[in-house]
Order: structure tokens, then C-alpha cells, then sequence
């Protein structure tokens, strides 16, 4: 089964949702609406989730 974390982008406060894995703690998604790529963490709550922006990869 999946759980659904909830978490707020730090750029434009758009609140974004994802199907993660049970168990699973941190992933990385990126918000619906203005495509800044974030890490979330779970966090005390259950559904809301910390996030952070991810920096681009330089190849």
C-alpha cells in the first residue's frame, strides 16, 4: 500500500501530494505548479511533509 505525502513548496506555497511507499521516510518530487524540484521528509505529522529545494545537478 501507499501513503500520501502532503507537503507546501517552499517557492510558490502551492501544497503538492505524492504516493510514497509505506515506510518510506524521504523522496523527492516536484511541485505541480512551478516545477522547482524539492526533497520531503516525513515529519511528526502523518500526511504533512517537510520540504526543502534540491539543487540542479551540474553534469
Amino acid at each position: 500500500m501507499a501513503t500520501t505525502a502532503e507537503w507546501i513548496c517552499t517557492r510558490c506555497g502551492s501544497t503538492n501530494r505524492r504516493l510514497v511507499p509505506d515506510g518510506a521516510t524521504r523522496a523527492v518530487d516536484e511541485c505541480l505548479t512551478c516545477h522547482v524540484r524539492h526533497e520531503i521528509a516525513a515529519d511528526a505529522r502523518p500526511v504533512r511533509w517537510r520540504a526543502r529545494p534540491v539543487g540542479k545537478k551540474v553534469a
